[in-house]
């Protein structure tokens, strides 16, 4: 890992070139052990979950609130002052007053408007802090964001997943106003790694440290799902999601299912997916489509299409209304659900977070609502994708100069 100096301030350069040239198959014991060195450890005993959209995924969220006894620990990057937001504020004041020590990390661009109701929350005894706030002083770290997701309650039960704090994610995705997205909440071994991963950036932002009784709990099992979380930091010296994608992909026998809001994979990336389609893998990847919150994004993923397209990659555009899912499933066992986008920002920049867990079970459950997506999607093929018009060409051709900020 190299430094650079910035004025004062030295910045740590993450390796993003990695080579792995000894895969082996998902389902071999010698890959479950692998996935032990990717940052935490995979651990037994959790139950997951699954949460689709607004309505069930804000009812499961604000009921662990609701039931907190100790703590409640949330980051997020987004947190407005709207109908949402008044809908997690509330339990979280609730829980304040009645003597629960609340946290709220929320980032300096994402909830850059919504002082109003995180002031509501501090005057009712919150603790609750901004991840680089913007201004003139700071401009230098503008695109040092977290962009994590995550709820822990009393260090028992936690959440991830795509879901933001903001009107967007209202309803059960029935029209272009209610956007689709999926949380998981977990409970079990690994939601001490949560704990971690948010106290990470909590202690960065406060200095204060999270320990004892309160936050690491002893865990006892709560069902047989193994599950680990894996996290992106931009201080790190190697992306540990980057490699857990990279080893997946490249290990693949039979599919490869992922869908994601953001999805403007680097080279390597888009290597290792063009090779698994090659060697026979059922590699499906799914977008936004027309509804997306933004349009040069998509521009410059569609910029990359041909290569898949050719491949034997399937790439379908999900058009029933904003699709903001973080999910991944690799061969029916391994399967990922967080904040981590397929593009540099993501992989290398932010805060981010994901838990991954090595359960057929659990895998089915994500892969049944890839296949109910399926049914709002459009599969893009390579001679639609060459007739695009000479408008959408260039585009795509400016969009890719701004690929290092996605």
């Amino acid at each position: 890992m190299a430094l650079l100096s910035q004025g004062c301030t030295l910045i740590a350069v993450k390796r993003s070139v990695y080579q792995f040239d000894h895969p082996f198959a998902v389902k071999d014991a010698a890959f479950r052990r692998s996935l032990d060195t990717f940052g935490n450890t995979m651990v037994g005993g959790n139950s997951a979950e699954l949460l689709n959209n607004g309505d069930a995924i804000i009812s499961a969220m604000t009921q662990a609130i609701r039931e907190a006894k100790a703590t409640v620990n949330l980051e997020s990057y987004i947190f407005k002052s709207d109908k949402a937001g008044a809908m997690f504020a509330q339990p979280l004041i609730e829980a304040a007053r009645r003597g629960v020590e609340v946290r709220v990390l929320v980032d300096g661009t994402g909830s850059s408007h919504s002082w109003s109701i995180l002031n509501r929350m501090r005057d009712a005894g919150a603790k609750v802090y901004v991840f680089h706030p913007i201004g003139l002083w700071s401009l230098y770290n503008i695109g040092w964001r977290t962009h994590r997701k995550i709820l822990v309650v009393d260090g028992t039960v936690s959440f991830t997943g795509g879901f933001c704090i903001a009107d967007n994610w209202l309803g059960d995705a029935r029209n272009p106003k209610e956007w689709r997205d999926t949380m998981v909440r977990v409970t079990g071994p690994v939601s001490a790694q949560m704990q971690a991963i948010f106290s990470q950036d909590w202690t960065y932002t406060t200095g204060e440290i999270l320990a004892g009784d309160k936050f690491y709990p002893r865990l006892d099992r709560t069902g047989s799902v193994e599950a680990q979380g894996i996290k992106v930091s931009r201080g790190d010296a190697s992306s540990e999601a980057e490699i857990f994608y990279l080893v997946a992909i490249q290990s693949a026998e039979r599919s490869i299912h992922i869908q994601n809001a953001y999805f403007v994979p680097d080279e390597q990336i888009r290597e290792a997916l063009i090779q698994a389609a090659k060697r026979g893998v059922d590699v499906k990847i799914m977008v936004p489509g027309r509804h997306i919150d933004m349009p040069l994004v998509r521009m410059a993923s569609r910029s990359h299409y041909g290569e898949l397209l050719q491949a034997g990659v399937h790439i379908l555009e999900y058009n029933h209304t904003m699709m903001h899912q973080k999910n991944a499933v690799i061969d029916g066992l391994l399967s990922t659900i967080g904040s981590i986008n397929f593009d540099g920002r993501s992989l290398r920049a932010n805060e981010e977070d994901s838990l991954a867990f090595y359960d057929s079970g659990f895998a089915a459950q994500v892969e049944a609502t890839f296949a109910d997506d399926e049914k709002y999607s459009r599969e893009i093929t390579y001679q639609s994708w060459k007739k695009r018009g000479a408008e959408q060409h260039l585009a795509e051709v400016f969009s890719v100069f701004f690929e290092p900020l996605y």
